[in-house]
């Protein structure tokens, strides 16, 4: 993996194509598996499902002024000279990151159990947007994604500023539900229907308490309802409260016994397999969403048993790993973020005293600044890394990485990525 990441997609074989079924498979009852910036890439998603017992994945968030522009460039994102292209800054044209993440970051049996999640303010884009993506993912894996959802949620600075997100529900109510009657209207409208294998995609809706309080949120659901939503994702905090604090599951139970079973899918907080099924069961929602907790240990959502893995960072790494080696994510900074929370209790802990981070004789500090930097670049180099935390930590080594503990170093992580930069 270099600045940026080739991986040469592979065309569906030719088949004979049943008719699509026109009505929705049933909303799976579980766990789900949210829309992370740069988190919740296929190999993550592949992760979440075979070890962390996620029942349906979302996509990271794409813009609907990228997916427009992605679709009306398509040859030149899907010839093999198509590269991510990461700055020294670490960034990149959203573009073509959301061109990687739609055309070379998918696989067939991922896309059946896939939502898409879009964000946008206008009808007309996000209509044009929704009808693109059901076009790429038909075309590239000959199958329809299971739905495509709106991002009504977000409270970040980036949301505020382009008025999409939980600043759109709250400021602009009337054009949310606009959007999604325009989005619902492509879906039905969607003319390759009976050339494409799958179910008709369901369209939903992520959003927050509003803080018009439990009344408004429930009157504003109503409305998404009316214009379409199969499903309504409602992170429980408001949009000022971002991610701090505890969820409020009081009024998340009030919202869930005010529409029909199934209809309501709550968020925040849910840190393990144990708080799913809690917050399920007191508030007789149909299933949870869950985001950090994934990121930090997708192991913690399992149903505890005798025969559980080892929850340690370097075992959890090493799953992750395997997985960014068999679907390559779009850049380096994917695999980053994921080392960084997985390791994050560990290389950053928050109550402990003893913990400098400014003491960089500490090994702990100098592993965490590594991994920061820009120095790790390629899936070579952070299975190096976590040996060399096994290393210095002097804890258990995963059976793969055995025989690398003894002699890495952080020059020869270093070399690893000049080697790989010098092959490509």
């Amino acid at each position: 993996m270099n600045n940026g990441h080739k991986n040469k997609r592979k065309e569906p074989s030719p088949r004979t194509e049943p008719e699509c079924n026109m009505q929705h498979m049933e909303l799976p009852k579980g766990i789900f598996l949210a829309p992370m910036v740069r988190g919740s890439e296929l190999a993550f998603r592949m992760l979440a499902r075979r070890c962390g017992n996620a029942c349906l994945c979302y996509s990271p968030m794409l813009r609907d002024h990228d997916v427009i522009s992605v679709a009306a460039s398509l040859e030149q994102f899907l010839s093999d000279d198509f590269e991510l292209k990461i700055d020294g800054a670490g960034r990149a044209c959203s573009i073509e990151e959301s061109a990687h993440l739609m055309l070379r970051d998918a696989h067939r049996s991922d896309t059946a159990n896939l939502m898409v999640q879009l964000c946008g303010s206008c009808p007309v884009k996000l209509a044009q947007a929704t009808t693109a993506v059901l076009d790429i993912y038909s075309s590239n894996n000959g199958i329809l994604p299971s739905g495509v959802d709106l991002n009504l949620g977000c409270p970040q600075e980036c949301a505020a500023k382009d008025g999409f997100g939980a600043f759109l529900a709250e400021n602009d109510a009337s054009t949310a539900i606009e959007c999604i009657a325009s989005m619902k209207n492509a879906i039905d409208n969607y003319p390759r229907y009976k050339k494409t294998i799958g179910n008709k995609p369901r369209l939903s809706a992520k959003i927050r308490l509003l803080g018009s309080g439990v009344d408004g949120t429930i009157e504003f659901i109503r409305k998404l309802q009316t214009a379409g939503v199969a499903f309504v994702v409602v992170h429980c905090r408001r949009r000022t409260d971002k991610h701090d604090g505890n969820a409020d599951w009081d009024s998340g139970g009030k919202i869930v016994a005010a529409f029909p079973s199934g209809f309501i899918i709550l968020n925040g907080g849910i840190s393990d397999y144990n708080d799913a099924m809690q917050v399920m069961e007191r508030t007789k929602c149909h299933a949870v969403m869950a985001a950090t907790g994934y990121l930090r240990n997708h192991r913690r959502y399992v149903a505890p048993s005798k025969t559980t893995p080892s929850l340690e960072p370097q075992h959890v790494a090493m799953e992750y790993l395997e997985l960014a080696e068999s679907f390559p994510p779009p850049s380096y900074l994917y695999i980053q973020k994921h080392m960084r929370w997985i390791f994050r209790d560990i290389l950053q802990p928050e109550n402990d005293p003893s913990f400098d981070r400014l003491d960089y004789s500490a090994w702990r500090v100098r592993l965490l600044t590594f991994l920061e930097s820009r120095n790790l670049r390629s899936t070579e180099q952070f299975r190096l890394f976590v040996a060399l935390y096994v290393q210095l930590s002097e804890c258990e080594p995963p059976k793969s990485i055995r025989d690398l503990v003894k002699d890495v170093s952080f020059g020869s992580v270093k070399k690893a990525g000049k080697r790989k930069r010098g092959a490509g």
